[in-house]
């Protein structure tokens, strides 16, 4: 029986939500093997119900299948029952597109979003039948590169991925497939010598060393003239975000201490009016979607946010769809702007004031006070909102237990004050913990203990139990936990990679599925420091990201 037979009468059958897997959705591009030179998979390392929105994925799929001689293909993290009946019959994983095992593909590319993905990065190296480590792989084996906010630290990954693409992807994409044709074939080291040419490209078997030449990030001057996917795959399944996303600007100017994303996307590039008119009558004359998210780090920050807002709705009603911006600023403008698209649906609105007391917001960075909060607050039940919901972080610097106590506090008076406008009126909370990330003002900071975390989670859950309408959520601390140990990581980092691995860990951004045993067993086994990991650093240790030039001086980063 072949592999697809397999596949379609044995195993798609009894595995849950065997869409996943399919491949066949509208707009999957499939093309002949013999008429293309060179063939790629794209890898999204987590489930497939969170990967396909990734909109970088979409835009590199796009551009790589507009090339008549590239063929990209994708593929997901599976889920456990998925992975167990490939394991049980010895098959490896493949290609949605043509269900081509992974290993017969050129070149293997993943998307790094998230620390937590790491071990969903080895766990599909192992199921394509490919050696984890670069040094075991020959010329018979697929390149492995990889990309997206976590390259910009790679030394965790670099035992594992042949190179890295540092910044934005759309031209260093074609660059990359073009030097793979014409490399195609040729030795091993041959081949990541041409890869390394390639600026923004980071080849670690070429850098030994932090003090080597420093990998300058790729970036995309003109978002008007870079490539967009307006006809995105559409899936036959619901989606954790199922909607078509349009991304209006990148970078944004606010400077939060904690944020990555904020420091590395500098300058602020935004599109056009003209283009983003476009982009959205082709999105959804291309997909059919009923919503349209106007996406950046902040889309009320785009400089022409009202008649941007204005035509999008124009253009969403003319095609009986509609408009959402998911991030919002915390003031009335915003509630503004959010009420002039929604239209007849309010249901929640979510902001993040970060910390709850004007000490700690002016640490971080985030000038907002208390009434300006609850005013924002008012005026979105004022208009007919459900519920908003705020997210907050304990573990900032400096916080000691009157600014964790302040959080409930905050949430209290503010929802007292919204119950004179909305008896009804609910507020939630997801409170996550601080990770200190790479190229940020707070790369230098402590990031607190598992045990604190729980400490600090116990103060807040007695505080919200006598507060009814408030909600307390948050995030797990074992995914704190983990991605702790990551973020700031060197090479050594791979061994307790593929210690946990080994002993079962994978979908580390699932609770469901985190295994905090493997874990804990695999720093025990390899001798992870894990005090030094979330220690603080002095600002002249060298930093294992330190060949990485994002474009911001380390001088910058120490007076901030």
């Amino acid at each position: 029986m072949s592999f697809k037979d397999t596949l379609y009468n044995e195993i798609l059958p009894v595995v849950s939500k065997p869409s996943r897997y399919v491949g066949a959705e509208f707009n999957a591009v499939h093309k002949n093997p013999e008429d293309v030179d060179l063939r790629m998979a794209l890898v999204f390392p987590d489930l497939y119900d969170l990967g396909l929105g990734n909109l970088g994925l979409h835009i590199l799929y796009a551009i790589l299948n507009d090339l008549p001689w590239c063929w990209a293909e994708r593929a997901y993290a599976p889920a456990p029952d998925m992975e167990a009946a490939l394991r049980a019959r010895s098959l490896p994983l493949f290609t949605h597109e043509s269900k081509s095992p992974l290993g017969q593909m050129d070149l293997i590319g993943f998307s790094l979003q998230s620390e937590l993905t790491y071990t969903s990065v080895l766990n599909i190296l192992d199921l394509a039948g490919l050696p984890l480590r670069t040094a075991d792989r020959n010329g018979d084996h697929p390149l492995i590169f990889a990309g997206g906010p976590c390259a910009f630290n790679p030394e965790p990954l670099a035992p594992f991925i042949d190179f890295f693409v540092i910044g934005d992807g759309e031209e260093a994409i074609v660059e990359i497939a073009e030097a793979a044709r014409a490399v195609k074939g040729r030795p091993r080291t041959e081949q990541l010598e041409a890869f390394a040419q390639i600026e923004g490209v980071y080849v670690p078997a070429l850098h030994p060393s932090v003090d080597g030449p420093p990998i300058k990030k790729r970036l995309i001057k003109n978002l008007d003239k870079a490539a967009y996917p307006c006809r995105q795959i559409v899936p036959f399944t619901q989606q954790v975000h199922d909607r078509a996303g349009i991304e209006v600007m990148r970078g944004c100017t606010h400077g939060c201490r904690f944020c990555q994303a904020g420091m590395v996307g500098r300058p602020v590039r935004a599109r056009g009016l003209e283009t983003l008119d476009a982009i959205m009558e082709k999105t959804l004359g291309g997909t059919g979607y009923e919503e349209v998210s106007l996406l950046s780090l902040s889309t009320c920050d785009y400089p022409w946010i009202r008649p941007l807002l204005d035509q999008s709705a124009r253009r969403a009603r003319s095609a009986n769809a509609a408009v959402s911006v998911p991030s919002l600023r915390l003031d009335t403008f915003s509630v503004d702007l959010a009420d002039r698209i929604t239209g007849v649906r309010r249901s929640g609105l979510t902001f993040a004031p970060e910390a709850a007391t004007p000490r700690l917001r002016a640490v971080i960075n985030k000038w907002i006070d208390d009434d300006e909060l609850i005013e924002v607050a008012r005026e979105a039940f004022r208009r007919g909102w459900q519920h908003i919901k705020c997210y907050f972080m304990i573990g900032l610097p400096t916080e000691c237990d009157e600014d964790v106590e302040a959080i409930v506090d905050l949430c209290r008076r503010t929802l007292e004050r919204c119950h004179a406008i909305n008896r009804k009126a609910k507020l939630f909370t997801g409170i996550s913990t601080f990770v200190p990330k790479p190229f940020t003002p707070f790369q230098w900071a402590e990031q607190i203990s598992y045990d604190e975390i729980l400490r600090r989670h116990a103060i807040l859950k007695k505080g919200f139990a006598r507060q009814p309408g408030l909600k307390f959520g948050h995030h797990e601390p074992e995914s704190t936990f983990v991605e702790g140990l990551l973020a700031r990581g060197d090479r050594r980092a791979g061994d307790l990679l593929e210690a946990a691995f080994r002993k079962g860990a994978r979908l580390d951004s699932s609770s469901e599925y985190l295994n905090f045993t493997a874990w804990r067993d695999a720093i025990e086994e390899v001798g992870y420091d894990v005090d030094a990991a979330f220690a603080a650093r002095e600002t002249e240790t060298p930093l294992p990201w330190a060949h990485i030039d994002v474009g911001i001086p380390k001088q910058w980063f120490q007076l901030e």
